[in-house]
């Protein structure tokens, strides 16, 4: 939907912001003003080695307490059971690690439960935050920017893409390292965007006559007004991350399930769908979306076709989709990646007591086959490395380092694409290999002189074993030092109780 300057004019502007236009909406009065010292650009990788300083991050001005995520972790423990419970109760039929089972009698391989635990949860919402902020900062910067184009003429050289970077950096820096919405605080960015261009010069204002000039700005604020509501109702400005409701929100995922597939084709994952499609029609497990990971077909192998990849048909997909009464969307994957996610939503009445502490947690089932899942893991830190706004452990600064050292330039496309050559070639082993302990080389999918031997998967995954063993001593570490200077032993015992209490309701309800 377009930005509409006119579409609602019922807004009042109160005393608040007229004295903001009156005292900063005039450029020409802007101009005698020093302009302010605070747009100097953070430090790209802002770290902290303070006890709780186990993440690297763009910024981890807004991340939330390790103690506040640690709560949350552990008060997720029902809601992880009760996935565990519904999962137990339609999969285990189907479920045999003996590799002598007949695949498509028992076509799960394993599957499990897991909650992330703190310094994850702390991860995802300072990397989900950031970019959903990032989001909002260039939505707001481009609406103010081509408002003040319809009424006012860039100087020479200045064009629209230099304003919009320039507004973005008012947004993100003026702030002083917290981030704050901006359609909620409109008037005071809109304030300081212009002060900004009146300063350095970007735009011609003194053509236009100040009384009129008051006017155009008036309706650019009310106009921001107009779309604060629809901006702000999934926005930053909704959920604070350092609170635990806000926690819940941004990392959606803190409870989560994975199921292996022995083998991956749609007449083995029919029996899945089947057994999760009676666990919603019978009210037990509630699916908010189901999202389908499908390959880009411009990027198949030749003589390849998209059948050949998928988990489960659309037709599938498309019943459990009508028993749970939720969409299904298909996502063209954009790093190869392949797999199938179904988003529920785990709260329940069972869990509306002690305060509703152990309610509110959604989580996500992941379908996925071994060979896939393998490669998965190691990729996954590789797409948080591409991005400065994801947060990565502090365990994998050496992963890092060397990924980075070769990950530049001309080489990120021919990486990019032999991340999805590899993603391809583990998806289409055929029916009965054995699980692969070495995936398909640089030199063997065609990338030798393209991508440096030294961003070989095979070697990336040598790197990365050494950091998840400091990563897992480091946990234990903190844990046993939150532990030694936790003194409510009384609540930890109670919390102890009441989570037992729990498991043995939803045992019974889940009967």
């Amino acid at each position: 939907m377009g930005f509409i300057l006119f579409g609602k004019m019922n807004i009042t502007l109160n005393n608040f912001t007229n004295n903001i236009i009156k005292n900063y909406m005039t450029a020409g009065d802007i101009k005698t003003r020093p302009l302010y010292s605070n747009l100097a650009p953070l430090e790209k990788d802002t770290v902290s080695f303070s006890g709780r300083g186990t993440l690297i991050a763009a910024s981890m001005a807004d991340a939330p307490p390790e103690r506040t995520c640690r709560n949350v972790e552990e008060n997720a423990e029902p809601a992880r059971f009760y996935l565990e419970t519904i999962l137990d109760k339609y999969l285990k039929p189907f479920t045999q690690i003996n590799s002598e089972a007949k695949a498509k009698t028992f076509p799960v391989l394993k599957y499990s439960t897991r909650t992330k635990e703190s310094h994850s949860i702390r991860e995802k919402v300072v990397s989900r935050y950031t970019k959903k902020y990032t989001a909002e900062v260039d939505k707001f910067s481009s609406i103010v920017v081509d408002e003040l184009l319809k009424s006012f003429t860039p100087l020479p050289g200045v064009d629209r893409d230099m304003l919009i970077e320039d507004a973005k950096r008012v947004l993100e820096y003026s702030h002083q390292g917290k981030k704050t919405p901006p359609f909620s605080n409109a008037v005071f960015y809109f304030s300081e965007i212009i002060e900004d261009f009146a300063k350095l010069n970007r735009i011609d204002f003194d053509s236009v006559d100040k009384s009129v000039q008051k006017n155009i700005f008036t309706d650019i604020i009310n106009g921001l007004s107009d779309v604060e509501e629809a901006a702000a109702a999934n926005g930053i400005g909704t959920y604070d991350p350092t609170t635990v409701k806000g926690i819940k929100y941004y990392a959606n995922d803190i409870v989560g399930a994975r199921i292996v597939m022995k083998e991956s084709g749609p007449e083995y994952t029919a029996v899945v769908i089947e057994a999760l499609k009676k666990a919603a029609e019978e009210g037990e497990l509630k699916i908010t979306s189901i999202e389908n990971n499908l390959p880009d077909p411009r990027k198949l192998p030749k003589g390849k076709k998209l059948s050949d990849y998928i988990y489960a048909t659309e037709r599938q997909l498309l019943s459990l989709a009508k028993a749970a009464n939720a969409p299904l969307i298909k996502n063209k994957s954009k790093s190869g990646y392949l797999a199938i996610h179904i988003n529920v939503d785990l709260s329940s009445p069972l869990f509306n007591s002690y305060n509703g502490v152990y309610n509110g947690y959604s989580g996500e089932i992941q379908i996925i086959g071994s060979d896939v899942l393998q490669l998965k893991e190691i990729e996954d830190l590789c797409y948080k490395l591409k991005d400065n706004k994801n947060a990565i452990h502090i365990a994998y600064k050496p992963f890092k380092e060397h990924f980075q050292k070769y990950y530049k330039d001309d080489v990120k496309q021919a990486f990019d694409n032999y991340t999805y050559a590899l993603y391809l070639a583990q998806r289409a082993l055929p029916p009965g290999t054995k699980t692969q302990t070495r995936f398909p080389s640089i030199q063997e999918l065609g990338f030798e002189g393209k991508v440096p031997p030294e961003l070989d998967f095979n070697i990336l995954k040598q790197i990365k074993l050494p950091c998840d063993k400091k990563k897992e001593l480091m946990r234990q570490k903190q844990k046993l030092d939150e532990n030694a200077k936790d003194k409510n032993i009384i609540r930890t015992l109670k919390q102890a109780g009441d989570i037992k209490t729990l498991k043995s309701l939803i045992g019974y309800h889940l009967k």
